[in-house]
C-alpha cells in the first residue's frame, strides 16, 4: 500500500577550513514522497547482501543528491535512521529508494 510520507535525507558535505583541514557538516534535509512495501523479490536480494529491507520510496529525482541514508522522525522528535541500498530511476522526473537495517556483517 502507496502513502505520502516526509522524511529526510541524510548526508554529509567536506569543506576545506582556513588551515586546509577537511571540515566534515552533517546535512538533513526534509523531503516528500511516495512509501511502499517492499516486494518478496526485494527481500532475498537484499538479505543476500546483508540488510533487513524495510521499504521504498519514490520521490523528485531532482531532490535526492546520493545520501546514504534517511530517516523518519517520530511525534517526540526521535528520528530512526535506515541505509539506503539500492535506487532505481523509471525516468528524468522520480527515483525510488530502497532503504534497510544493515544486519551482521553486510
Amino acid at each position: 500500500m502507496a502513502r505520502d510520507v516526509s522524511f529526510f535525507l541524510l548526508g554529509e558535505t567536506r569543506t576545506k577550513d582556513a588551515t586546509g583541514q577537511t571540515v566534515t557538516t552533517k546535512t538533513e534535509i526534509e523531503a516528500i514522497g511516495i512509501q511502499s512495501s517492499t516486494y518478496q523479490n526485494e527481500f532475498f536480494q537484499a538479505d543476500q547482501a546483508g540488510l533487513r529491507p524495510q521499504g521504498s520510496i519514490k520521490m523528485n529525482s531532482a531532490d535526492y543528491h546520493g545520501e546514504k541514508f534517511l530517516g523518519f522522525k517520530d511525534v517526540n522528535q526521535n528520528m530512526t535512521i535506515y541505509s539506503i541500498y539500492r535506487t532505481f530511476e523509471p525516468d528524468n522526473d522520480w527515483i525510488e529508494l530502497y532503504y534497510g537495517e544493515r544486519v551482521g556483517n553486510g
